[in-house]
């Protein structure tokens, strides 16, 4: 969680542009690399989970736990929840390289479900 400053406002936000405005906010932020970089990321095998959780500065938590689910091709899935936000994010990641005659890229490829729980028609458990 490398900007919770950007995401943890966005379930309070009333005005739908605004709310709209902070979710670009924090999808961008994840091109900024704060200090001290980039570091080399979980190599699990299948079926291996990560768990951990973040201490906010406003005494709240989140939650994140993620799984090796496929071994070829490789994906990831996902789930990170800040319940007292009401912040509820899916997803699933799969690497990709391409190798070029002089050259290498690496992509990730996948995608992300953002929920705010407390909106949407029934505010009760976030449905649409």
């Amino acid at each position: 969680m490398a900007h919770p400053e950007t995401l943890l406002p966005m379930s309070t936000v009333d005005d739908p542009l605004e709310r709209f405005v902070s979710v670009i906010r924090f999808y961008l932020s994840g091109w900024h690399i704060k200090p001290p970089g980039v570091k080399k990321p979980l190599n699990p095998i299948l079926g291996e989970t990560f768990t951990c959780y973040w201490d906010y500065p406003d005494g709240t938590r989140g939650y994140y736990v993620a799984e090796q689910t496929s071994h070829h091709p490789p994906k990831s899935s996902y789930f990170f929840m800040a319940p007292e936000h009401n912040i509820r994010i899916d997803g699933t990641l799969k690497p990709r390289s391409k190798f070029l005659g002089n050259s290498a890229a690496s992509m990730m490829e996948g995608i992300a479900i953002l929920r705010l729980l407390n909106r949407g028609e029934n505010k009760e458990n976030g449905e649409r």
